[in-house]
């Protein structure tokens, strides 16, 4: 039987209009590529895939000081390593530190007048010290209020006899978290700020507006002083915008993450002006959605500024952020030279525009923003992304229309039967994407279960085999089974096949971008971006190839979809460089074995969908999905029997630290009549990764002994521990290893009175302890905490502790000890009897003599070199007032 008549009677009963009478036509185009070609296109999509990382990874050129004659108004990137390399020198600038306080404001200072000495006479300059008090609410992490006394800022405002009343700021942080000499966070973004006002004040260009340098120095205790300044500096009314220089990573290149709000000017400032753009409106969502644990001043200026901005930051190599490793070595010329060359570029750009002068004029919504490539910004506001959005869903719908009629005309298939078949082909794609999923959730059960977790930490290539590879295969085996099974009466037509599931793919996309119109969401500009391309790909083909197939029409395919494939890619990469190092500081509780396989299952079934329909073209499609289900038995094979698969590096080269912190910890609790009822000390081991704390057993034999503090959680106010932060719902799940010795910390000085008050009781509160204290109260149950004395406008609470409401305090000062007096006032049943609140504070030492004790000191020193720890001592006390 051949061919035509087997096509005839597979078909059966279909009526006239089938494609029955062109069997034989039909039998011409069954021309499945071969095994080969199939490889030959994975070789493809790999080759691609390295050259993206290759771009994502150039930086440019470094300029040195020998370069200055030839570039007099250029950045020179030398010229701020040294600044950065003087600055790190100090050491760790912890907030109130001696060496935050008083070296780095001097070092700065210094800097800032010499080169003053050779500002040219058109600038108008002032430099000013600010010390700034105050406090606020601050909604993140599980919510406090910052109370701050004595923060410090070194200002520089630089401006022209134009006197222009507008300002545009630029911002940066010169203080570290412990034990990081801080080289990216957040000194090398200080150094390019300095190396700035140098070009800036050189040259003899006149300013039309000012511009504003801010060395702030307490961002890493939550944003105090760039709320003092913002809230209270003399110059602060006259701002218009500002520039955020941040890091979560150290070198690479900076992105920007955060744009507006509501002032579409700025992006098509930066798309204008800067030389190398790095952009997104997903990283924008992506981070104020919460997911990555963190913040900076851009919230301050623009809650409490009523500003609107932009924030950059570093991303790369996440691994050395907020640890000793965040040194002078992670920092090249080139990542110094391109965020210089950008910076210049956007504040000059800004601050000579005529913008500033009238910002509500050109006030709109809310911006969708990427760069492609790195090559040139694609801007619009939310207005035109909806009018973008809309056209092409209506045209993307009216080539799938064009396409029922091309299968009636070409493939003699009925337009009822092909949207029957369009629509099943779409649940077949959605239930590939479901099994991927599941798939790669089997595998990180696995993997977690055997203890073989984070593998892909150091070495990221893992994902490939764990999660990518069996991502492609489960997409294209329930693919090859739906059309096996459901479509069989199409087998003979490979690119009749292949067309109906790239439809369906088209259908979806088309879908999701109709929902992100509705649902206003800015990263919708992926979906476009698949639904654009395939959508010229059908109107090509349907125009210029007809009912003929072959290999142009693959060509075709390839070309035209691999350019969402490239930027899908290009945005993949920088999300996977971004989270993989967050998870080793995302808390035991994150579960990140099963995060990195959801991300990376619904990355590439995203990015893969176009190389999906190709199987229904490949011969012996079999031994793909043998080869490549062997690929990934004998990958978890290797990550399980070899030692291949340790997640951790101590290799200066590629460093990738297990982190550990570790506080020596004293807890006492008063009862009810103020006497001591425990007094007790020990390790608290906060577990930063899921590994925690045992990973280290073999080494630091003490850690066989931690014990879970899930009971004391249970009994007592944020857990009987001395939280530095509130961060209960991100490193709740923490280790206890008792001790002999209590660490010499601080002492905590607590003094209250009672006043009657109507309705209820104000208590005031005198503590007196260390530069960083925490305080967490607890009314009992009945009582409300309705208002306090602090400048804040509410008190925040924060998670409920057996059913009760929780409130976390943070306060700070500078280098002089200052008391925190303030007074809280309870509404208060009138036949209640009892105490009214559990109160606990927490001192900590963050530096000094006192920040490790000798026991401390003698713990961590067993630590292996893969792994990075931050230790500081503490005291909990707490009572029933």
């Amino acid at each position: 039987m051949n061919k035509a008549s087997s096509l005839r009677n597979r078909i059966g009963k279909e009526k006239s209009h089938t494609y029955l009478d062109n069997a034989e036509e039909k039998v011409k185009s069954y021309k499945p590529i071969p095994l080969r070609h199939f490889v030959h296109f994975l070789f493809l999509i790999l080759v691609v895939c390295i050259l993206v990382i290759i771009v994502e990874k150039r930086l440019p050129k470094g300029l040195g000081l020998s370069d200055e004659k030839q570039h007099p108004d250029k950045f020179i990137a030398e010229r701020a390593h040294n600044i950065l390399k003087g600055l790190t020198r100090i050491g760790p600038r912890i907030a109130g530190s001696y060496e935050n306080e008083v070296l780095a404001v001097n070092y700065l200072i210094n800097e800032t007048k010499k080169i003053l000495q050779e500002a040219h006479h058109n600038h108008v300059i002032e430099l000013d010290v600010h010390r700034t008090s105050g406090d606020f609410n601050l909604e993140f992490l599980d919510g406090m209020t910052n109370v701050y006394r004595d923060m410090q800022n070194v200002i520089v405002k630089v401006g022209s006899r134009i006197k222009s009343p507008h300002s545009l700021l630029i911002n940066c942080h010169f203080d570290t978290v412990i034990n990081s000499p801080g080289a990216s966070d957040d000194g090398a973004g200080c150094a390019v700020m300095m190396e700035i006002l140098r070009v800036i004040t050189k040259s003899n260009k006149i300013l039309r507006h000012n511009i504003i340098f801010l060395f702030n120095g307490g961002e890493e205790n939550f944003m105090p002083a760039s709320h003092g300044f913002i809230t209270q500096h003399k110059w602060a009314k006259g701002i218009r915008a500002f520039i955020n220089l941040e890091a979560c990573g150290a070198g690479g290149r900076e992105i920007l993450f955060q744009a507006g709000p509501y002032h579409p000017w700025i992006m098509e400032a930066y798309s204008e002006e800067v030389p190398y753009p790095f952009a997104s409106s997903l990283a924008q969502e992506i981070f104020q959605s919460g997911v990555i644990p963190g913040d900076t001043d851009f919230r301050i200026f623009r809650d409490f500024g009523n500003l609107s901005g932009l924030d950059f930051a570093w991303s790369s190599n996440g691994y050395v952020y907020h640890t000793q490793y965040d040194s002078l070595e992670q920092i090249p010329l080139g990542s110094l030279q391109r965020t210089g060359d950008n910076i210049l570029a956007l504040a000059l750009g800004m601050a000579q525009g005529h913008q500033l002068s009238n910002i509500e004029h050109y006030k709109g919504g809310n911006l969708v923003f990427f760069d492609f490539l790195g090559a040139f910004v694609v801007r619009w506001s939310m207005e035109v992304a909806d009018l973008i959005n809309i056209l092409t869903v209506i045209i993307s719908l009216y080539s799938l229309y064009a396409n029922s009629k091309t299968m009636e005309t070409s493939d003699y298939i009925p337009k009822r039967t092909y949207i029957k078949k369009l629509f099943g082909c779409v649940g077949s794609v959605l239930w590939s994407w479901v099994s991927a999923l599941l798939g790669c959730l089997a595998i990180a059960f696995l993997l977690n279960s055997t203890g073989a977790t984070m593998s892909w930490y150091a070495n990221p290539v893992w994902i490939l085999f764990l999660y990518v590879i069996p991502t492609y295969t489960a997409c294209m085996l329930t693919i090859y089974l739906h059309a096996s099974y459901f479509n069989k009466e199409l087998i003979l037509s490979p690119w009749t096949l292949f067309q109906l599931y790239f439809d369906a793919y088209q259908l979806l996309w088309t879908i999701f971008l109709a929902l992100g119109v509705i649902a206003r969401i800015r990263s919708s500009f992926i979906a476009l971006i698949w639904v654009i391309a395939a959508t010229i790909e059908n109107l090509v083909k349907t125009q210029l190839y007809g009912k003929w197939r072959d290999s142009k029409w693959l060509l075709l395919h390839i070309g035209v979809m691999g350019l969402p494939f490239v930027q899908g890619f290009y945005l993949t990469i920088s999300a996977l460089y971004l989270f993989i190092p967050i998870m080793g500081r995302a808390g035991a509780a994150s579960y990140a074995e099963f995060l990195i396989a959801i991300m990376a299952s619904a990355q590439f079934c995203v990015l893969l969908c176009f190389a999906v329909p190709i199987i229904l073209l490949v011969q012996k499609m079999k031994k793909i999905f043998s080869s490549m289900m062997g690929i990934v038995l004998l990958s978890i094979a290797v990550l399980l029997l070899t030692p291949f698969g340790f997640p951790y590096s101590g290799n200066p080269k590629w460093l990738a630290p297990q982190r550990f912190m570790i506080v020596h910890s004293q807890r006492i609790y008063h009862d009810i009549s103020g006497n001591v009822e425990n007094n007790s000390s020990g390790f608290w081991i906060v577990d930063m990764d899921i590994n925690s704390p045992h990973s280290v057993d073999k080494y630091v034999p003490e850690m066989r002994y931690a014990i879970s503090v899930d009971q004391d959680c249970h009994d007592y106010l944020y857990c009987g521990l001395p939280y530095l932060v509130p961060v209960l719902n991100m490193l709740g799940k923490t280790h206890w290893i008792p001790t002999m010795s209590a660490p010499k910390t601080t002492p905590i000085h607590l003094k209250y009175r009672r006043e009657n008050i109507s309705a209820g009781q104000r208590l005031h509160l005198e503590i007196r302890g260390s530069n960083h204290i925490g305080i967490m109260i607890s009314p009992v149950s009945g009582i409300d905490l309705k208002s306090w004395s602090l400048n804040s406008k509410y008190p925040l609470a924060g998670p409920k502790w057996h059913g009760r409401e929780t409130y976390f305090i943070y306060y700070a000062h500078g280098l002089t000890p200052k008391p925190l007096n303030f007074s809280i006032d309870l509404k208060i049943p009138s036949n209640y009897t009892g105490y009214v609140i559990d109160l606990a504070i927490s001192t900590h030492n963050l530096f000094g003599e006192g920040k490790e004790s000798k026991p401390l000191q003698k713990f961590i020193s067993r630590f292996p070199p893969w792994t990075t720890v931050t230790s500081w001592t503490a005291t909990y006390e707490s009572w029933l007032l």
